[in-house]
C-alpha cells in the first residue's frame, strides 16, 4: 500500500469516526433539550387520592432522611411516586390534586393539604450534559481541522450530517 492510498484510506476513517462523533454529541445535545423542554410542558390537573404511603430509608447517604412511595389513583389512572420531599408524607386515603405533564405523562406537581409538591426533574444535569457535548463537539472539530488531517470542507460536511442524523437519534429513542 502507497503512501497516498494510506494517506485516502485513513481520511475515510477519520472523516466516517468524526461523523459518528458528531452524530452522537448532538444526539445527546437533543435529547437533553427533549428533557428540558418536558420539563417546563404544559401541564393538565386530574383529582385523586392516596391509595398507599410506605416509608423507607434512602437507597444512598440515608443518615436521618426517609423516602416516601405513594400509589396514587388520579383520573382513572395509576401513579406511583417516590422521592425524599417531607411534603409527601400522606396518609392513605388523602385527597389529592396532580398536575400531569402534557409532554410525557409524568407527574409534575403534587398538591396536597395546601402543600405544593414538585416533582419535576431538575436542570443541573441536562444543561451540564449539554455544555459538556458542545465543548467535546467543538474539540472534536477544531483537532479535525488542525491535523490537518482532511480539509476544513469536510469537517463542515461532518457537522453538517452529524447535526441532521441527531433528531434522527433523539427519535428512534423514543
Amino acid at each position: 500500500m502507497t503512501v497516498g492510498r494510506f494517506t485516502r484510506v485513513l481520511r475515510t476513517v477519520f472523516f466516517t469516526a468524526v461523523a459518528l462523533v458528531s452524530l452522537s454529541l448532538g444526539g445527546i445535545v437533543c435529547l437533553m433539550c427533549q428533557v428540558l423542554a418536558g420539563r417546563d410542558a404544559p401541564t393538565y390537573r386530574v383529582e385523586g387520592f392516596v391509595v398507599s404511603h410506605e416509608r423507607g430509608a434512602l437507597p444512598v447517604g440515608g443518615e436521618g432522611g426517609v423516602s416516601h412511595t405513594l400509589s396514587i389513583v388520579a383520573g382513572g389512572r395509576q401513579y406511583r411516586v417516590t422521592a425524599v420531599d417531607p411534603g409527601l408524607d400522606l396518609p392513605a386515603g388523602q385527597p389529592i390534586v396532580l398536575d400531569v405533564s402534557t409532554a410525557d405523562g409524568g407527574i409534575a406537581y403534587l398538591r396536597a393539604g395546601g402543600g405544593v409538591v414538585d416533582l419535576r426533574p431538575g436542570v443541573v444535569r441536562p444543561v451540564l450534559l449539554i455544555a459538556a457535548a458542545l465543548l467535546a463537539l467543538g474539540a472534536v472539530y477544531f483537532g479535525a481541522v488542525r491535523l490537518n488531517v482532511y480539509p476544513p470542507v469536510a469537517t463542515w460536511l461532518a457537522l453538517a450530517l452529524g447535526a441532521m442524523l441527531a433528531p434522527i437519534a433523539v427519535f428512534v429513542r423514543v
